[in-house]
């Protein structure tokens, strides 16, 4: 397209010679006067003046302030200035005011105008690919900077929200609930077993399956909802203005779509299972991070009950309360492990017939400092500690401690026969905690033959291997063992060829009415027929009166341990000499 110039003078002869010696060369228009100048230039549209030629002396506007006006609604028009007058000052006023490209003195010939706009229409074609360039690089930049928001506040694999984006409007349904009264539904969505389509199809097909479920999700959710990836194989929904009611509904339909929903990959079919914790938002909820607590614990809480279910929690959702409690308790043990806030006590073990003197015998319990300086049972955070996995943890504390006591007090080492300490099923068979125990020993002055661990008959059985391996290992260094709550298990007889323990402590639930209760009686005098038979001592827990006593002794029974013997005390305490006068 040819560039348009304007020539701008109030005296029609002038434009009529120079329209007849450009006017071959170049498209151009002509004014004569600066008023008709910016109208043409209003009606240029899509074809701009490239050039714009003033005189500088006119009538009622002079070109000084034509060109100041185009300056402000044309900026891209190179503006050129003729005049008679050659005074320096008017000349840079001209440049100064109008920015001026070139300023020409009349009278000017054709050629030297010619010459002019042929460096005027130069200066404006590098401005505009100047500016072409410069666009180009803006809308890059928007581009990008859109496609960094979209990634900011979305998944990439899936297209779905991302987390943030997600808390941002779990925050924003929060506050509504609080100030508006409005109710809204926050689910908590989980794949069962998701790590066996990447341990049998790889990652690719995992991730797939990822893209798959998320469409499904965006599919199924209403206008206005939400709905976001918030971890590798977990998803999060939000049902806008949405009682209970309504949502459990919805979220059936959309549980019920993915339960038909089967997923191909290559030779192989695939169903999905996915657990899906529901909690309402509403005006008494606490916080977004409270939120997320629930729901999630709640999504667990269907995965305990069988998974590929839904599960609702409310105020009165007692699973859900418990679960919550137990999520609390973790932050609490991690910090009593690195605070040693945790206590060691004692509880001895007492044989019922003693023929000499054997030395003393015990089992180390333990216990929680709570922040208020309460000591806390096990009762209260041990279910808590075998959920998420921290009892290992706990054990290597507890032998720490006890052997690193036992080596600092050598007479109490010394009139020790054995020191019992309890081993959870987790620790049972992990060579790490073979290795730790070893090395703890070996680093102290106490000798293994003092050390018995106590295993209960439950998590022996559920590692039936690593327990045997794991007891011969320590047994060759001088450790016993005792089977604790032995009894429970429905085979407890048959394990016992197997399991090389030197103990058996009967499960304080059927010593505990021995005294009062045949089948009980019955049953302590056969685990401990049993046991003598097979070579294995045998401890009656929970001996809590003469009676229960008298009986174990009658039986034939070798330990007994209950308050009617010793109540658990502080092991630090142990050995102090108190003055009778103080």
């Amino acid at each position: 397209m040819t560039e348009r110039i304007l020539l701008v003078d109030d005296e029609p002869l002038i434009l009529s010679g120079y329209r007849r010696g450009l006017g071959k060369q170049f498209s151009i228009d002509t004014a004569t006067s600066g008023a008709e100048a910016l109208e043409l230039f209003d009606r240029t549209g899509d074809n701009p003046y490239a050039v714009v030629v003033s005189d500088m002396r006119m009538p009622e506007m002079d070109g000084v302030e034509l060109l100041k006006r185009l300056t402000v609604s044309h900026p891209q028009a190179i503006r050129i200035m003729l005049t008679g007058n050659s005074d320096q000052q008017t000349a840079m006023d001209a440049v100064n005011q109008g920015h001026v490209f070139k300023f020409l003195t009349k009278p000017c010939s054709a050629s030297a105008l010619r010459e002019a706009l042929d460096e005027a229409l130069v200066q404006y074609r590098t401005e505009r690919h100047r500016d072409a360039i410069s666009q180009h690089a803006a809308d890059k930049v928007q581009h990008l900077s859109a496609k960094l928001s979209h990634h900011l506040r979305h998944d990439i694999l899936t297209g779905l929200a991302n987390r943030r984006a997600f808390e941002l409007r779990l925050k924003s349904s929060l506050e509504s609930a609080k100030q508006e009264e409005r109710q809204h539904i926050f689910c908590f969505i989980d794949i069962d077993y998701f790590h066996r389509i990447n341990d049998a199809c790889g990652y690719t097909a995992g991730d797939e399956l990822l893209r798959q479920l998320g469409a499904l999700l965006s599919h199924q959710r209403r206008s206005g909802d939400i709905a976001a990836r918030l971890g590798s194989d977990q998803f999060g929904l939000i049902l806008s203005d949405c009682s209970l009611q309504d949502g459990q509904q919805i979220v059936q339909q959309i549980h019920q779509q993915m339960k038909a929903f089967v997923f191909h990959w290559e030779e192989g079919n695939y169903d999905l299972s996915t657990s899906i914790g529901l909690i309402p938002v509403n005006s008494d909820s606490e916080s977004v991070t409270a939120l997320f607590n629930a729901a999630e614990t709640a999504c667990n809480v269907a995965k305990d009950q069988g998974r590929n279910r839904i599960h609702t929690g409310g105020a009165q959702d007692a699973l859900l309360t418990r679960r919550l409690t137990e999520i609390q308790w973790i932050s609490r043990i991690n910090r009593a492990i690195t605070e040693n806030r945790f206590q060691l006590y004692y509880q001895t073990i007492e044989p019922i017939n003693p023929i000499e003197s054997e030395g003393e015998h015990y089992e180390i319990l333990i216990r929680l400092e709570g922040d208020d300086g309460r000591i806390i049972p096990p009762g209260e955070f041990l279910p808590a500690a075998e959920h998420y996995h921290l009892t290992p943890q706990i054990d290597r504390w507890v032998i720490r401690n006890t052997i690193g006591w036992l080596n600092d007090h050598p007479d109490q080492l010394q009139a020790l026969s054995l020191c019992s300490i309890n081993l959870s099923g987790l620790s049972i068979g992990d060579e790490e905690m073979l290795n730790f125990i070893q090395e703890t020993l070996a680093q102290s002055e106490v000798p293994p033959g003092k050390i018995c661990f106590e295993v209960t008959e439950t998590a022996a059985i559920s590692h039936l291997d690593a327990a045997v391996n794991f007891m011969q290992v320590l047994k060759a260094s001088g450790i016993r063992f005792s089977l604790d709550d032995f009894g429970t298990g429905l085979s407890s007889f048959a394990y016992l060829r197997t399991l090389p323990v030197d103990f058996l402590k009967m499960d304080g639930m059927f010593v505990r009415h021995i005294d009062r209760n045949i089948i009980d009686w019955t049953l302590v005098k056969s685990i401990n027929d049993m046991g003598q038979i097979m070579g294995k001592q045998t401890i009656a827990e929970f001996v809590e009166n003469e009676d229960i006593h008298h009986q174990l002794h009658e039986i034939g029974v070798n330990y007994a341990q209950g308050y009617l013997l010793s109540k658990p005390s502080p092991l630090f305490d142990k050995g102090i000499l108190l003055d009778p006068e103080a």
